[in-house]
């Protein structure tokens, strides 16, 4: 750039700055890279001073939007004067045309800080512009609610007021891979984000157990992750379909073993992928005791289906604590929508387990199924996605259709406790071996406990050549839904 727009101050984070200076360097040339991916399409020019990073942009509101979700930034501060050749009397002049308004009204501080030999004191400074400007503002030095800050260079000063946060840790990349079991729930796409932020570049492996309406919001929260937080990196989505694995899982072992079992599998489809990939370890969502599966004595036992290490960035996280972080890092409202696909049993999961039982139960399973699932995997790469890839299926509806048959799918003994009216009791395993029979001529509208084998069946039906379509979401939020609805009607009835 020859006439340079005002820049932007990057800091590494911290840490970096911690390490030898070789390490450091690399980190550097790393960050760089990886600035450069998340500044893409925005013209820029960086330099390096001082132990940070100077970003001259002409676009500097997208540059800080790019910057926030860059791992290895501490913090950055766009400059909002520059004065060539420095003297206090120039900085007071600059400072009070600059600063005059954005301190009337509120307290003060102003911070100087001096790189290199210069001989303008940095008291003197603070002192006469702090005076320059107090009268607008009020000059308060423990807890200001402005801060007008001053670096002086050599030969030149910068003069800002905004100390922006980072997304801090380490940057991306310099770990190596790591292989991220995704759910589509928020506590793996958190987990996600903390490998991330330390230094990993990852790959996720999906287990679909929902079909196309699984895999498709699973794809949203993958592609949500790696659009604002892999700039730098090219993560892929490895989908792996288990649906015959379920079934024959369900088919053989006890209710209370399931949930146990179906993890140490999806850990066992996800090694190989994650080798294929050289990636050096599963990462997981798992927090100790936030479900029955996740007991210490289930982690143990469900440890030892992968030899590669498994990490658990969220262990002594609680949910309150994971489902912030997901609003920060953007994936709340995605993974609200996903329903519990992974509570394939209505028994109470067991809470203790033993390593040697279980591995005698999975000697039961066809192991052929999950090898022949692992070979056919599909990959995705999730930075190449364009619109139509991310278009939901039309399967999932937020409202009754007006005129459709209604299916509930539920046991007979939920159906009784509480059903749409007109709703006709189909549970989803009468279901899934009957629809063939129903007639074609008529639009189905189906629902369920949790609302995932009604999605399930809704889409097998709409491939089968049936005009099917399933409730987003479980009977709690159905009902809410046909409550307002007839409050609705009641009120339109009334005027």
């Amino acid at each position: 750039m020859t006439d340079r727009p005002l820049p932007i101050i990057v800091r590494l984070a911290p840490e970096i700055h911690l390490k030898s200076p070789g390490t450091r360097r690399h980190f550097t040339r790393v960050l760089r890279r990886n600035l450069r991916a998340a500044l893409e399409g925005i013209p820029h020019e960086l330099r390096a001073e001082q132990g940070r990073l100077l970003l001259f942009t002409t676009h500097p509101d997208a540059a800080c939007e790019a910057l926030a979700r860059v791992f290895g930034i501490g913090t950055f501060s766009p400059v909002e004067a520059v004065v060539e050749a420095p003297d206090i009397e120039r900085l007071c002049a600059v400072a009070a045309e600059r600063f005059t308004e954005t301190v009337r009204g509120h307290t003060y501080a102003v911070r100087c800080k001096r790189y290199g030999p210069s001989a303008i004191s940095t008291r003197e400074v603070e002192r006469r512009v702090g005076a320059v400007l107090d009268g607008p503002g009020r000059v308060d030095l423990g807890n200001p609610e402005v801060t007008v800050r001053i670096e002086i260079h050599d030969d030149v000063a910068y003069l800002y007021g905004r100390r922006l946060r980072g997304a801090g840790g380490l940057p991306l990349g310099i770990q190596g891979r790591a292989m991220v079991l995704l759910s589509g729930g928020f506590d793996s796409a958190v987990a996600a984000w903390y490998l991330m932020r330390r230094g990993a570049a990852v790959d996720f492996v999906f287990c679909n157990l929902g079909g196309a309406v699984h895999e498709h919001m699973v794809l949203k929260v993958a592609h949500r992750l790696s659009e604002r937080w892999a700039a730098g990196t090219r993560p892929r989505l490895h989908v792996v379909d288990f649906a015959e694995v379920v079934e024959d899982l369900r088919a053989k072992l006890p209710g209370a073993a399931l949930q146990v079992v179906l993890k140490r599998l999806m850990y066992r489809a996800a090694e190989p992928v994650a080798r294929r990939v050289q990636a050096e370890a599963l990462v997981t969502g798992e927090a100790l005791s936030q479900v029955s599966s996740q007991t210490l004595s289930n982690l143990e036992t469900i440890d030892a289906a992968s030899d590669l290490p498994v990490l658990r960035p969220l262990i002594g996280f609680d949910k309150q604590d994971i489902m912030n972080r997901a609003r920060e890092i953007g994936t709340f409202e995605l993974c609200e929508n996903v329903p519990e696909f992974c509570a394939i049993t209505d028994q109470r999961p067991m809470v203790k387990s033993r390593r040697g039982e279980i591995a005698a139960m999975e000697t039961q399973l066809d192991a052929a199924l999950l090898d022949r699932a692992v070979e056919q995997a599909r990959k995705l790469d999730l930075l190449r996605l364009d619109e139509a890839d991310l278009v939901e299926p039309g399967i999932l509806v937020e409202e009754i259709p007006e005129g459709a048959e209604i299916i509930d799918c539920q046991p007979a003994s939920m159906y009784a406790d509480w059903h749409l009216p007109d709703a006709v009791n189909r549970p989803a395993d009468e279901l899934a071996e009957g629809f063939a029979r129903l007639p074609r001529d008529r639009h189905y509208f189906l629902y369920c406990f949790r609302g995932t084998q009604s999605a399930l069946l809704a889409e097998r039906m709409q491939a089968a050549g049936f005009e099917a379509q399933a409730f987003r979401g479980g009977i709690a939020r159905l009902r809410r839904v046909w409550e307002a609805a007839r409050t609705d009607s009641a009120r339109t009835d009334g005027s």
